[in-house]
Order: C-alpha cells, then sequence, then structure tokens
C-alpha cells in the first residue's frame, strides 16, 4: 500500500461530503456550520488521501489572538477523523505535522485545541504540545433537584440568592463590544479576541444562535455582558455560562441571570475560568466554585505550540483567558 498523501485545502464539494459520511457532528449540522466555523481561515484543512480518497481531515478555526498588548493569528485545532480502515497507520499525527508546518509558513504565532482524552496522548507526547492540564471548570449549583436524584429523593428547591431582574436580551452587539473589550484586555495576556466582531460571529451568527441569551450593559463608560445557553446533559438540566465580562456592572448581570435560570428549573451552571482572570473574583462572589477533577462528567485537556516569538510566553502559566466561548462543542 502505498504512503497518504497530505494537503491543506479549502472547503470544497468532496470535502463537504466526507465531513458527512465521518459521522462528526459539525458535518451532521450540514454545510452552513462548516462554512461558518472556518469562514475565517483560506485553508482550514489538512486532508490525507488514499488512491485518490479522503481517508483522514484535520480542521482549523483561525482567529485574532492577544499575546500581551499585541495582537496576531492563532489556529485552533477542533476536528479531526481518520477513516476506520486507515487507523492505526499514524494518519492523524501526519495530519497534524502537515497542518503545524502550514501554519508556521503562512505567519501564525500559535497551534492550540482542547483535546479530549484519545487524542492528547498525541499532541501532547508525539507533537509536543504543552499541556496546561485540564480546562478550568467552576460550577454553581442552582437547584437541590439534581443532587436529591441522586439519593432517589423527591425533592427539588433552589439553592441560590439570585434573584431574575427579568433582564432583555439582546440581538445584537453594538459599539460599545469594542469598549468592552479594550476595558479588559489589559487584564489577558493570551486569549481570544473578544470584541464586537468576534462577539456577533460568535453568538449571533452561527447555527447554534438561537440557543444563547445575551443580556448586557451597552454603557460605554462601564459596558458588561453576560451569554448562557442551556441544555439537557449530564443527567439534569443545566447551563453554560459562555461568557461573562465586565467590570461593576457584571455582577448584577451574573446575578440575574442565575436567577432567571433558577426559575426556569436549570439546576446548574458551568463556567470555565481561571483564578487569574478578569472575570474569576465576580463568578466566585456569586457562588461558583471549582469543580474537582475526579468529579467532572468529561475530561478536556487544554495545551497550546507557540510557533513565532510573539507567542512564546502562550506556553507560561497564569497568562491564559478562556471562556465556553473558546469551546466549539458548546
Amino acid at each position: 500500500m502505498t504512503a497518504p498523501v497530505i494537503s491543506i485545502e479549502p472547503l470544497s464539494n468532496e470535502l463537504m461530503d466526507a465531513y458527512l459520511a465521518s459521522g462528526m457532528e459539525r458535518g451532521k449540522a450540514g454545510r452552513f456550520a462548516v462554512e461558518w466555523a472556518f469562514g475565517s481561515n483560506p485553508a482550514p484543512f489538512a486532508v490525507a488521501r488514499n488512491n485518490g480518497q479522503i481517508v483522514g481531515i484535520s480542521g482549523y478555526i483561525q482567529s485574532r489572538m492577544q499575546f500581551g498588548s499585541e495582537t496576531g493569528v492563532a489556529f485552533q485545532a477542533v476536528d479531526s477523523f481518520v477513516s476506520e480502515s486507515m487507523r492505526g497507520k499514524g494518519i492523524f499525527t501526519q495530519l497534524a505535522r502537515a497542518y503545524d508546518t502550514h501554519a508556521t509558513r503562512s505567519g501564525g504565532d500559535l497551534v492550540w485545541g482542547f483535546p479530549n482524552d484519545n487524542a492528547a496522548p498525541a499532541w501532547f507526547g508525539k507533537l509536543g504540545w504543552h499541556s496546561h492540564g485540564q480546562v478550568p471548570f467552576l460550577i454553581k449549583p442552582l437547584r437541590a433537584g439534581f443532587f436529591c436524584r441522586k439519593f432517589r429523593l423527591p425533592l427539588d428547591f433552589p439553592l441560590t440568592r439570585a434573584r431574575d431582574q427579568n433582564l432583555s436580551s439582546i440581538a445584537e452587539i453594538g459599539e460599545w463590544g469594542d469598549a468592552l473589550w479594550d476595558s479588559v484586555a489589559p487584564a489577558i495576556s493570551v486569549g481570544t479576541v473578544r470584541d464586537r466582531a468576534f462577539l456577533n460571529h460568535r453568538l449571533f451568527n452561527g447555527p447554534q444562535a438561537g440557543q444563547y441569551r445575551v443580556v448586557a450593559s451597552p454603557d460605554q463608560a462601564e459596558p458588561a455582558i453576560v451569554a448562557t445557553r442551556e441544555a439537557e446533559k449530564h443527567g439534569g438540566r443545566i447551563a453554560y455560562v459562555m461568557e461573562a465580562l465586565g467590570g461593576s456592572s457584571l455582577e448584577p448581570l451574573v446575578m440575574s441571570e442565575l436567577g432567571r435560570l433558577a426559575s426556569r428549573g436549570v439546576e446548574l451552571a458551568l463556567a470555565w475560568s481561571f483564578p487569574w482572570s478578569p472575570n474569576y473574583r465576580t463568578l466566585r462572589k456569586a457562588g461558583f466554585i471549582p469543580l474537582p477533577e475526579r468529579l467532572r462528567p468529561i475530561h478536556i485537556w487544554f495545551g497550546s505550540t507557540p510557533k513565532t516569538g510573539l507567542a512564546s510566553h502562550a506556553n507560561h502559566e497564569g497568562l491564559w483567558y478562556l471562556s465556553y466561548l473558546d469551546s466549539d462543542t458548546v
């Protein structure tokens, strides 16, 4: 058997068909979901072919990344697939190495992502990524029902004193979105740029837009935003805090949304936030606590590999900002 041929390619009808056949969730969502995710990247795929047939795909989202006081280009590894007949032949690693080379040659500053337990040994071992450990899960119990069911108790009652202030949701981020990012960026050493363009693209222009609720304080002097998504998952009704950013106006937004979620029967709220993140103190004050690794329903690892001097400190601890907006699956 000849060795597979690896190439770097844009989205095509052939690749879209391969996505659908692969069974990957993004492929199931259709072409719009794929185009929305990878539209900012002119060549987002490493593709393996054997005898002219696609047998492997790796996909990368391109984004603006903050590195200290400067910005650069980052590629986030999100989708990987190898056909069953070709597994165990090192194709996954070949695809990743090929895109790593492409990222460097095209002027990318960083490659990063969230490998699962299956992919982590390859990323952190064979590919030499730096491991930052697992993502920084925080949890806030909102109702007792989730825990009472574990003990077969027919009880449910609120576990939060937060009260819904009946805030209206918004459908677009205005100019204040750039002011918001400018206000928090100095406290973020490494992270995806969350300006007006990014927030609108991520929250309002994608295939899951109707599943997010966004409230904001659009005051140019003190902007803030809270975005959430509800889901039936992990054996209960949960909410993801997709983003929570802002200054002193952030806390009342968080508390109002927690009260609203609890009144709707949501039992747990989940967030990602490091102890050094600008929103960490607000989330802890609202009752969020770190979720011990042994209690996590799934393991999501976090890694990075800088390609330029600009991104060299991305492997250092205590610098990254993450939220659920960085997850491509929520």
